[in-house]
């Protein structure tokens, strides 16, 4: 990337967005898609919302398994969540955010989206993330009645909430506050309609003395008072809300309470957890019973998380403690005490430990995993009751040996998350592949594209050249498939899942003497087999399973035909002599026969290729032309330019191949040039004219266009086959009452393989993900009974036929795919021991890389490595990784000058350990010899260490050292002195042999420039800002790129008139700046020359873990950054190069941000205009009342559009204003806007319709990333 114009204008964009889910809460949110709509009759909960800090994503679980709803950024940062349940038996969403301000949103289902409304945002503090503002914790009454928020220190606040009329309604706030209190765990108490009431777990911050607050709303009073404090524990941690007691025949009364007949008021019951121990508590402070947990060992466990489950007559609570064991609570009522409650703990099984725990009625278990993402489990059992500890015996202990498998639950679903990344390179760019460590994973490969899985390859002759399958209307499996060798034609037939080749006797195509160059299906039962000097209509009986052939044309003596394409009625030929051939297929007299039209197309060049829609009959000719363009020729029987040309585009090279496609109504002029360009142009269905031209560059070589009609883009993998889907389902599928997720989509073949789609209203073109390296030279549908979605069958370079099917399709929140690295049964939990540290690439071979992970017990690590997907074998065959005797601080490749590749560890033993890495030879070039050489003694805890020239680079003492090989031990070769100020250096990276950059933990960047005379590094730049880096890299000799712990990515560059002197004069500034002892300076005071220009800030809301330069990123016009985060995030930063781009997206950006003021203020002036026109008509006052407003279908109030009113600019300048990146993600919001809105939008923009706007966000999307 060049970065040397005076200003860097970047476009962010997330690719994949983080996946540390934080928050979940149970309810039925919305009703799916088909389903009626209207009051429900019971409440059965089986959807979830989670939440990251950044995304909300809706689930529905009802048929047991995960199916995604909406997925809705939220542009803030989400502190708590949980649903409200209302009268309607629905659930509204509770949200609360940095935005200061308490949330209520609905889940809206308009014309099949799903998008969210925000119907209340009450401020209740100033934004940001601060202790005393009650953003920490919310609870919500299960009747749905009040809301209680609480801050981490001192605040708690409780709104009243009330739906009546379809409409909710909420109070001003009830403030109760307690000084010196900080909050630890909450919970809401299950007290049916008595007055709510809510426990807090809390620490005294002038003692340190732990209390247990029960607070309860008087509904009558419209107060809230604290019904008892008891004071606990200094181990008690977490608290959870015990289920009405009474209706399982508890008495929660004790002997003082039993003499008070009139008080028919629940007593409400909560579990305190301390370590390794369970306490029962209520509100009338009558009971404390105790009893232990089962443990493995003498450790103390911690309670982090839980889950209440109602049967009819009796309840059970599941807790997780940190070790990830599972413990089945019962309170039954105690026979031996007047029928008062007793406790029951019981191991029960074992899992990732959690944060959050929800259980359903129809038998499932989510778990949002700590590091990772959210498991599904279902119920296998109950567990049994023995060995259990009990309240009556509070002092009994009881050890437990779980086993290494489920035993009472299984596994049905477990996301793919990328939740934590430790360290990341990018493998490939086209199609983009990342190499990923992560904790307690093993490496885990994301890939960018269209998924092509093999099923079934076959070797096939050489030179095979063309591929056709055939399938008759009337059937809905494919039965044949030709194939076009030089000079024959192969014939297979299709039958019960066997591939074999036609017999003779009932074989009819011309299969020898001649080259087919297509084969299709007309009418019925009409089979067309186009050869270069002959073309054959063949009958098909499906009755007989016999062919005959009904004609046989000829073209006229010396022509050949050289290209042909078909409708369900029409056939045209391209002959040699620049003519096209229009054929129609009549069917009126019940045979189908095959009339030529005596008129033919003259054109005065040669047609490369031609192309009618795949539809009964197509309106339109496209041919291609060697003139550079494409003609459009009319078809419509009743107008008066039949075969007449009615629009043209030019082209910048001479068409390879044309495709016209019919997608969801839309018609679709899909052209691929000589010179490796593709373009999608819409036409007019109408006129035949050309507009909307979509444009991609793929490769060098000529593209193909093969049309694939009938695609799902939302099969997701081929383990996911649909077992209960009958034959008249696929039937009516392929007889074009497709299903609403079927598509027709275009495969494209250049250098590599593409594909051309539409996905959630968006255009696409993304490279096809093959096995084996290996390309595609053409592809056709393949439809049978074995692979019913998205089969296919294909040439690959390598000349085999690939069967297989497309899945895994690339959309805007799926954009990449994710490994099954979970080998689903029953017994289910494998635990590596090992924790992703490094990932090095080697300097030689670009897709070799390396791997250091540490053993998460301590004490030693391990090195395995990588190449194309594949793991290496070590010293041995078999032998997949190298043990070393230390733990990995930080690794790096380095040659020494040598031709061999040393990899060099810095230790926990304060050591440089040095290894040399041989390659196999050429009959074992799938190993490496790895051979210990010598150990280094550095004194001190090297985290960053780097490949400088033909040395090694360590920052150590307060010195940036070179080492050198030696015999021994590294050898030292040059010490240069850094700035006293710098105390830790995390990342390092160099630039050529000249310019070396450094992060420090607190002190940000600081550029050293090189000088060969001195043998000595010379600071060149720090920075005026303290930032804590974690990773930088450079875009060029002056810039880095760079982000800190607290979520902020800068990008930093040095003065141009500093780069002019130095590379100008720099004897004059070596002279002019050196030091020659900078430890005499005063810290932070000019310790060097110059200091970095900002030129870019954006707050991202994920740590950066590392940056990478891609140039060509899947064949991009420009290089862009990508970046993961440590929770995930994975997004690139694209430069923005002419003035156009840059002022569209800032102008898109703005009129975003302005959305909720913009709306707001509209809807008060119309409801002014409605109220004046009201008073001056008689009789008409509240005509108009509740008119809804034109421009927008959502409530309208103040955030509306930022659902949680929450500064779209504040939030992305949270610690510093963002400057020079535009916020992409945001400027797609756009997208799921309403159409009246956007156009709304659209009209305070330069621009002239939303489909303008649309198609600039696909772009960017399509063309750059």
């Amino acid at each position: 990337m060049s970065a040397a114009s005076a200003g860097l204008e970047l476009y962010h964009l997330t690719l994949q967005r983080q996946s540390n889910y934080i928050h979940s809460c149970v309810g039925h949110f919305v009703d799916l898609p088909g389903s009626a709509v209207g009051k429900r009759k019971s409440r059965k909960d089986y959807q979830v919302c989670i939440a990251s800090e950044t995304h909300l994503e809706l689930y529905d679980l009802e048929e047991g398994g995960f199916r995604c709803l909406a997925v809705v950024p939220i542009f803030a940062t989400i502190t708590a969540m949980q649903s409200l349940p209302v009268e309607t038996n629905y659930s509204y969403l509770v949200l609360v955010t940095d935005s200061g301000n308490l949330s209520l949103l609905q889940f809206v289902n308009d014309a099949k989206t799903i998008r969210l409304h925000s119907l209340f945002n009450e401020p209740f503090a100033r934004s940001g993330l601060r202790k005393l503002a009650p953003q920490r914790y919310v609870e919500v009454d299960p009747q749905g009645r009040c809301i209680f928020i609480s801050a981490t220190e001192r605040n708690k606040l409780c709104y009243q909430t009330d739906f009546r009329n379809s409409t909710l309604n909420v109070s001003s706030p009830l403030e109760f506050q307690k000084s010196n209190r900080i909050t630890i765990s909450t919970t809401v108490c299950d007290v049916a309609f008595d007055n709510p009431t809510y426990a807090s777990l809390e620490m005294d911050t002038t003692d340190g003395c732990k209390y247990l607050a029960f607070y309860m709303l008087d509904l009558g009073l419209n107060h809230v008072v604290q019904q008892i404090e008891t004071s606990l524990p200094s181990s008690a941690n977490f608290v959870v809300a015990v289920p009405n007691l009474e209706r399982y025949g508890v008495n929660t009364k004790s002997e003082q309470h039993e003499s008070q007949a009139n008080d028919d008021a629940i007593n409400s019951f909560v579990i305190v957890a301390l370590d390794s121990r369970l306490m029962l508590k209520d509100a009338h402070g009558s009971f404390g019973l105790e009893v232990n947990l089962p443990t493995r060992t003498s450790e103390a466990l911690t309670i982090i998380s839980a889950a209440v489950h109602k049967l009819k007559k009796e309840f059970f609570i599941l807790l997780q403690c940190n070790n990830g064991d599972l413990y089945k609570v019962k309170i039954i009522p105690d026979e031996d005490s007047k029928l008062r409650p007793k406790i029951t703990v019981a191991y029960f099984d074992s899992i990732a430990p959690s944060s959050k725990l929800h259980i359903f009625r129809n038998g499932l278990l989510l778990s949002l995993q700590e590091l990772s993402g959210y498991s599904l489990y279902e119920f296998e059992s109950l567990g049994d009751d023995e060995n259990t500890l009990t309240s009556n015996e509070p002092a009994k202990h009881l050890k437990i040996t779980p086993s290494s498998q489920l035993e009472n639950l299984s596994v049905l679903h477990q996301s793919h998350s990328s939740n934590p990344v430790l360290a990341s390179e990018v493998v490939e760019s086209t199609p983009l592949t990342l190499l990923m460590s992560q904790c307690k994973q093993d490496l885990k490969i994301l890939k960018s594209g269209v998924n092509f899985s093999e099923l079934i390859t076959s070797p096939l002759p050489p030179k095979v050249s063309g591929l056709w399958s055939i399938r008759l209307s009337s059937e809905p499996w494919h039965r044949l498939i030709l194939l076009a060798l030089p000079k024959t034609t192969m014939v297979l037939k299709i039958e019960e899942g066997t591939l074999e080749e036609l017999e003779a006797a009932n074989n009819k195509f011309k299969i020898e003497n001649d080259t087919t160059i297509f084969a299709g299906l007309m009418g019925q039962k009409t089979i067309i087999q186009v050869c270069e000097n002959s073309m054959l209509q063949l009958s098909y009986e499906r009755q007989t399973e016999t062919m005959s052939i009904s004609l046989e044309w000829l073209p006229p003596a010396g022509i050949k035909i050289m290209k042909a394409t078909t409708s369900s009625c029409q056939l045209a030929l391209a002959l040699s002599n620049n003519e096209v051939v229009y054929f129609e297929l009549d069917i009126t007299a019940g045979a189908e026969t095959l009339n030529e039209y005596q008129g033919r197309v003259e054109l005065p060049d040669r047609i490369t290729d031609l192309s009618l829609c795949d539809v009964f009959r197509s309106d339109f000719l496209a041919v291609g032309c060697q003139d550079s363009s494409v003609k459009i020729y009319g078809l419509k029987a009743s107008d008066d330019s039949f075969l007449e040309m009615i629009s043209m585009q030019v082209l910048l090279s001479p068409p390879s191949s044309v495709k016209f496609m019919l997608s969801k109504a839309h018609l679709y002029l899909h052209v691929g040039l000589n010179s490796g360009v593709y373009i999608r142009s819409s036409v007019d269905r109408f006129d035949g004219q050309l507009f909307d031209l979509r444009t991609k560059f793929l490769g060098s070589k000529p593209v193909r266009i093969t049309a694939l009609p009938h695609i799902d883009v939302n099969a997701v993998s081929h383990n996911e086959e649909e077992e209960g889907d009958e034959d008249e389902d696929e039937e009516s599928r392929v007889d074009g009452r497709a299903a609403s997720s079927e598509t027709s989509c275009v495969a494209l073949h250049c250098d590599k393989a593409w594909v051309s789609y539409e996905a959630d209203g968006m255009f696409y073109v993304r490279p096809m993900i093959l096995s084996k390296n290996v390309s595609l030279e053409a592809i056709a549908e393949f439809r049978t009974s074995d692979i019913k979605i998205n089969g296919c069958c294909a040439l690959s370079s390598r000349g085999s036929l690939l069967i297989g099917r497309l899945d895994k399709f690339s959309k805007r929140n799926e954009w990449f795919q994710q490994n099954e690295e979970l080998d689903i049964h029953d017994e289910a939990v494998e635990r590596n021991e090992y924790r992703g540290h490094r990932i090095i690439a080697d300097p030689v071979d670009q897709k070799l890389f390396y791997s250091v992970e540490n053993d998460i017990n301590g004490g030693a690590c391990r090195l395995s490595a990588h190449r194309a997907g594949f793991s290496l074998d070590i010293n041995t065959e078999g032998n997949k990784y190298f043990g070393i005797d230390d733990v990995c601080l930080g690794a790096q490749i380095a040659r020494f000058g040598t031709s061999n590749n040393y990899l060099v560890l810095s230790t926990k033993n304060l050591k440089l350990k040095t290894f040399l890495i041989e390659r196999g030879s050429k009959e074992k070039k799938n190993s490496l010899h790895i051979k210990f050489v010598h150990d280094t003694a550095v004194g001190e805890s090297i985290h960053a260490i780097a490949s400088f020239s033909d040395k090694l680079l360590v920052p150590c003492s307060n010195n940036l050292i070179l080492y050198g090989m030696g015999q021994k031990q590294l050898l030292k070769k040059s010490i240069s002195p850094v700035p006293p100020s710098i105390s830790k250096i995390t990342s390092v990276c160099t630039w050529g042999s000249d310019r070396v950059a450094v992060g420090d933990i607190h002190e940000s960047v600081t550029l050293f420039i090189f000088d060969k005379k001195l043998d000595q590094f010379i600071g060149l730049a720090d920075d005026v800002v303290k930032r804590h880096v974690t990773t930088i890299t450079f875009l060029d000799k002056s810039t880095v790129i760079g982000g800190d712990r607290f979520g902020n990515v800068w990008v930093l560059r040095v003065p141009a008139r500093i780069e002019k002197l130095i590379n100008e004069e720099y004897s004059f500034f070596a002279s002019k700046y050196e030091r020659k002892d900078s430890n005499e300076l005063p810290r932070n005071i000019m310790e060097c020359p110059c200091k970095w220009d900002v030129l870019n800030h954006f707050y991202i809301n994920d740590i950066p873990i590392s940056f990478q330069v891609v140039k060509g990123l899947d064949l991009s016009d420009r290089a862009c950054v990508l970046y993961t985060g440590l929770q995930g995030t994975i997004a690139c930063l694209v430069p923005l190069l002419t003035k156009n781009e840059i002022e569209f997206y800032h102008a898109l950006e703005d009129t975003l941000r302005n959305a909720d003021e913009t709306f707001f203020m509209k809807n008060e002036n119309e409801s002014a205009a409605r109220d004046t026109d009201n008073r001056d008509e008689v009789g008409s006052v509240g005509s108009t009342l509740g008119k809804p407003n034109l421009s927008s279908p959502r409530p309208m109030i103040e955030g509306a559009y930022s659902l949680v009113g929450r500064e779209h600019l504040m939030y992305r300048s949270y610690y510093a204003p963002v400057k020079g990146v535009i916020d992409g993600d945001f400027c797609e919001s756009f997208l799921s806007l309403y159409p009246s809105e956007q156009e709304f939008l659209v009209s305070r923009m330069s621009v002239k319709s939303a489909k303008q706007v649309q198609n600039r966000l696909m772009e960017m999307r399509t063309s750059n990333i």
